[in-house]
């Protein structure tokens, strides 16, 4: 059975409103469905250093209108890849972005000035 989720489609526009802003975000809200990434596409896109996480699959593809950027359950992806289905639905491959990824472990390193 299929859950009914919502995900932020965020568009940023590249104009700044003056020296030192950010630019502008426009978020629309729409109804999706989510789904696991395949463990082929998986490996393949991990082997050009990729990391796709989820596919957010929304029913109809004028639902999206070419947003690189989405927001679910509160975390933000980048929309690294869009598939029309055959019923004219469309999946949108989605990757934690960088500032959201969970933090790798630090290690140590011991260095000594001989």
């Amino acid at each position: 059975m299929l859950k009914a989720n919502v995900v932020d489609l965020i568009r940023v526009s590249p104009e700044a409103s003056g020296v030192g802003t950010e630019p502008q975000e426009t978020r629309r809200t729409v109804y999706c469905t989510i789904r696991s990434i395949g463990m082929q596409e998986a490996y393949q896109a991990m082997g050009i250093g990729l990391n796709p996480e989820l596919k957010v699959c929304l029913a109809h593809d004028f639902e999206y209108a070419g947003e690189r950027i989405c927001e679910l359950a509160g975390q933000r992806y980048r929309i690294l890849r869009t598939y029309i289905t055959e019923t004219d639905g469309i999946e949108l491959t989605i990757q934690r972005e960088a500032g959201n990824a969970f933090p790798l472990p630090v290690t140590e390193v011991i260095t000594s000035a001989q």
